[in-house]
């Protein structure tokens, strides 16, 4: 991640502050180290900035013998943010430190500026993962707008306009990312990333271009249809955004780690719940950027090797093991306050998914959701599926 710099005096140049996590814009916070040792640091600090209500702000420094440093912030509100800091030499000075927490940060939840319609199907965000078979038509539909508010671009083809905002455009042959903008005449835009699939009829032996796909079981269900297609990601595309805060890499199968290319299935309205997730998790004051996902899609080949079920969520895109980690130790965060995480942690994420989600009533797709403890080798998490019926379940 990009380090930041922050100024120190009376510090030197030579003495930089190097901060691992991107910090968000707010009020600075004065922090006078009083002494370091290699232990609890005692600090004093004051606001020089509002603090939307929040009584005081606490900051405690840990220094191990390693010289890196952890700077816990506590807001009035119990939100707490970690950062991991390492300095040059022993500083005794004042830290500028612009502090990212619920009470400071805004998120941005991408909403799409104007509606869209993909095939029917609306598009609630400004920049969306479509997913496309080779020479598939489709049509675009931008409702209630006049024949010129609004212009459709793409690289590849020719889009034939079909009336005011609608435009019927056919996909190119071969697999790979197609970027599609909309762009209305006040210069709001919504970017779709059509993904051109390769067909699952490619797949021999229960392999496509050496990485094992294995074979999807036989349906019992609408659900369990073998999808028609795989995105074929290479490794510049994983980073391709299937919506404002997810990307394709972020749901690759964990197998074949040096493989590439790699091949998933992603279903678009897990994406929309994730989204939704996050958009009520910053709302609540837990302020993330995105989901660390654990587990997304999951290759029927791997989903068999690892024991789980045949008809798991997994194998079709549709689920994801999702937890909070800001600070990018591949562990759930402390949104409890107390010190650790655990599974205390792991229940706050699924009361905010069950609070979101659990009143949909009979609307379609609901949410499958199950509360899982920390192991030996992982931390606690929260599993969240699409399906056509509710589900609830918990494994300690």
């Amino acid at each position: 991640m990009r380090p930041l710099v922050f100024p120190c005096s009376p510090a030197t140049l030579d003495d930089l502050v190097i901060v691992d996590e991107p910090l968000a814009p707010c009020p600075p916070l004065t922090v006078i180290l009083e002494h370091f040792q290699h232990s609890v640091t005692v600090v004093h600090v004051e606001s020089m900035g509002p603090m939307s209500g929040a009584s005081a702000c606490f900051v405690t420094i840990t220094q191990d013998r390693s010289g890196r440093v952890r700077i816990i912030t506590l807001a009035g509100i119990g939100v707490v943010t970690m950062y991991a800091v390492q300095f040059s030499r022993h500083l005794l000075g004042v830290i500028l430190l612009a502090a990212s927490t619920g009470l400071f940060a805004t998120f941005d939840p991408g909403l799409a500026p104007f509606e869209v319609r993909v095939n029917g199907e609306p598009v609630h965000y400004r920049e969306f993962g479509i997913y496309l078979m080779p020479g598939e038509d489709t049509t675009f539909d931008v409702p209630a707008v006049g024949p010129d508010e609004v212009s459709l671009f793409v690289a590849e083809g020719r889009p034939v306009r079909e009336g005011p905002g609608t435009w019927r455009w056919t996909a190119p042959e071969s697999a790979g990312l197609h970027r599609v903008h909309i762009l209305r005449s006040d210069d709001a835009l919504v970017t779709l990333n059509v993904f051109v699939l390769r067909p699952l009829t490619d797949v021999v032996d229960g392999e496509l271009n050496g990485y094992r796909i294995g074979y999807y079981p036989h349906p019992v269900r609408e659900i369990h249809a073998a999808p028609r297609g795989l995105v074929e990601v290479t490794e510049a595309l994983a980073a391709a955004r299937v919506s404002p805060h997810f990307t394709l890499g972020q749901f690759l199968c964990r197998q074949q780690p040096g493989h590439w290319p790699k091949y998933l299935v992603l279903q678009p309205t897990l994406v929309t719940k994730l989204e939704r997730l996050l958009e009520e998790v910053n709302h609540r004051g837990i302020r993330t950027d995105t989901f660390y996902v654990m587990s997304g899609y999951r290759t029927p080949w791997y989903n068999r090797s690892i024991g789980n079920v045949p008809y798991s969520r997994h194998v079709w895109g549709a689920a994801a093991d999702i937890f909070i980690d800001t600070r990018g130790d591949g562990r759930m965060d402390d949104l409890t306050g107390n010190g650790s995480s655990g599974l205390a942690d792991a229940k706050v994420l699924h009361r905010i998914v069950d609070e979101r989600f659990g009143a949909s009533g009979n609307a379609r797709p609901v949410i499958g959701l199950g509360l899982y403890g920390p192991r030996p080798h992982r931390g606690p998490f929260v599993h969240v599926d699409v399906r056509d019926e509710r589900a609830r379940w918990a494994v300690p």
